[in-house]
């Protein structure tokens, strides 16, 4: 009988300290999105500790071909993944916008000689 209860009680501790370790949510991807990404996952773990989130911005390729390939927990791109890219995916993927910027293109005038 003791014996029972040292293997429930030696169970429950493991679990007990399985439980107490942080999450980690790993994330890789674009560049863009990087320094707003930082900066909310520094705020989520001030107030929630047991969770830590990494993300390295390795490019929206790179993105794509980690969550396809399952090394990470998400990836971040660009732009959505093409049906060809969906396709050889091994889970499915679900895609939602987290941020929206616009990318400036220099302008250049021709300027008009002199008259």
């Amino acid at each position: 009988m003791k014996t029972i209860i040292a293997a429930v009680l030696l169970t429950f501790s493991l679990i007990g300290s399985a439980w107490a370790e942080p999450m980690l949510i790993n994330g890789a991807g674009a560049t863009f999105p990087y320094p707003i990404y930082s900066k909310w996952f520094d705020e989520y773990t001030k107030v929630n500790p047991d969770v830590r989130i990494n993300y390295q911005s390795i490019g929206s390729g790179g993105g794509i071909r980690q969550v396809s390939e399952q090394t990470v927990d998400f990836g971040a791109t660009d732009g959505p993944m093409n049906d060809e890219q969906l396709s050889k995916a091994k889970v499915k993927l679900l895609h939602f916008p987290t941020v929206m910027g616009r990318m400036s293109r220099p302008i250049i005038f021709r300027r008009s000689s002199p008259s």
